[in-house]
């Protein structure tokens, strides 16, 4: 799926460039974590942040105002040692941003100061395999280089050294590096993934990022994370109760960032799907946009975004270039959902049809009713409350009827269409007009229990 905003990020983007604009006139450092659950959409969030941020200019300088630096820490956890994947994520900025650094002096000073780093840093990870392996990698690696007497000698007196006063000799020449920059920007890193790495390696990253940002200025550091995943880490890592104190050292506030409201752009994010639909086959007033977002309420992007993928396979397994209406297109999305999801495909097709009170339409398996969100349930039922029926009874077969509305009603049809899949009785029939609008989905309902058993088989 195509990276577009369709949970209305732009507003909570630009509270947070409003944040950091505050911040940095300020000339303070600081450290905050954008807080959400997995699948909330953290990682787009921040790749907006950072496009806004290198975006704005200085009023002083007409030139970048920050200097973002995005640090995927998932993706270099395999490395003991963050400081390995810091330098590296650093020089490979740097190199690309040769128009915000336009001072070559600068330029070279900071980029040889890193390599300088890295060398130090070489040594500290070939100690590390060497205590996790007991083989001596430098030493092999020099060997090879300069022969086994030269190699011998040279290993002796690389060792002279204490590793760990290496270590400290990298950390503040990494710290002179941020320093340097963030004379002239504000330096912004924007770290991503945290949660998702090892225990121990995540915990060393806030460590590291810590020392190297305390007693800095004009440095800020957002963090992406699950709080409640990354206190779960702590305790496990440490045995602590108060977790949260613990990462009050390094994070001094969150903001939260919920499952989003879903947008018009649900259209655009989805076209690949929604283009196997003809919008003219089923006229109907309601904006279908609309009810997109009822069928998402509460569901994470990472999992409507899968759940639509399930959609298309099944629709494409069973229909090819078979065009569908829009009632058909919703009514899979609400199968697939009601599946995959909340483990249940029946949620309004109780034992009879009272449109009395739809409270008694809605009877949900025991599994289902933990899972599924209440918004979800409010909004059909408001829409199926608002559907103008007509009533007719046939005393001499006591069977009511409930004729659609004349005008091309979406929720009726889908209401319809579920009605036909599902019921267990005809004391109650909801039914239209013979050759009016409903007629291009009156067999829909066929169709569509074919994508039922489909999405079952494949979810």
């Amino acid at each position: 799926m195509s990276r577009i905003d369709i949970l209305n990020r732009d507003r909570y983007v630009e509270q947070l460039c409003t944040l950091v604009e505050n911040i940095s006139l300020n000339k303070t450092s600081t450290c905050f974590a954008i807080d959400g659950v997995w699948g909330s959409g953290k990682s787009f969030v921040l790749d907006m942040f950072q496009e806004r941020l290198e975006e704005i200019q200085s009023e002083v300088t007409d030139d970048n105002k920050y200097f973002v630096m995005k640090y995927n820490c998932w993706q270099y956890d395999y490395y003991s040692e963050p400081l390995v994947s810091i330098v590296a994520s650093l020089i490979d900025i740097i190199d690309e941003k040769t128009k915000l650094i336009s001072d070559d002096e600068t330029r070279s000073k900071l980029i040889g100061v890193l390599k300088e780093a890295t060398d130090g840093l070489s040594d500290i990870v070939y100690k590390m395999i060497k205590e996790k392996t007991g083989i001596d990698i430098k030493e092999v690696i020099d060997i090879i280089k300069k022969g086994i007497d030269n190699g011998s000698e040279e290993n002796k007196n690389k060792h002279l050294y204490d590793s760990f006063f290496n270590f400290k000799q990298v950390m503040d020449e990494l710290a002179e590096v941020l320093r340097d920059l963030s004379e002239k920007y504000t330096l912004v890193f924007l770290v991503d993934e945290l949660d998702r790495c090892l225990p121990e390696y995540a915990i060393k990253v806030l460590e590291r990022l810590h020392h190297l940002t305390e007693g800095q200025t004009n440095i800020i550091t957002v963090i992406s994370i699950d709080k409640e995943q990354l206190e779960s880490i702590v305790e496990k890592t440490f045995g602590f109760k108060d977790s949260e104190k613990y990462l009050e050292k390094f994070i001094n506030f969150y903001i939260k960032l919920d499952f989003g409201d879903i947008s018009e752009k649900a259209l655009d994010k989805y076209a690949d799907y929604i283009s196997l639909f003809d919008k003219d086959i089923f006229k109907f007033d309601n904006p279908v946009e609309e009810c997109i977002k009822g069928i998402f309420s509460g569901i994470d992007i990472r999992n409507q975004e899968q759940l639509v993928k399930k959609a298309m396979l099944a629709h494409n397994l069973l229909y090819g270039g078979k065009k569908k209406d829009y009632s058909f297109m919703c009514m899979e999305l609400l199968l697939t959902v009601m599946i995959c999801k909340y483990k249940d495909d029946s949620f309004f097709s109780g034992t009879s049809v009272d449109l009395s009170s739809f409270d008694k339409i809605f009877l949900l398996t025991k599994e289902s009713k933990n899972l599924i969100n209440p918004t979800f349930i409010e909004f059909f039922k408001d829409k199926f409350n608002s559907i103008e029926f007509t009533y007719n009874h046939d005393g001499f077969k006591n069977i009511l009827k409930l004729l659609l509305p004349p005008t091309a009603n979406l929720y009726g049809a889908i209401l319809f269409t579920w009605y036909w899949m599902h019921v267990k009785n005809t004391l109650s029939v909801i039914q239209h007009s013979e050759g009016d609008v409903y007629e291009p989905i009156s067999k829909n309902y066929e169709e569509l229990k074919k994508f039922a058993e489909t999405i079952r088989m494949i979810k």
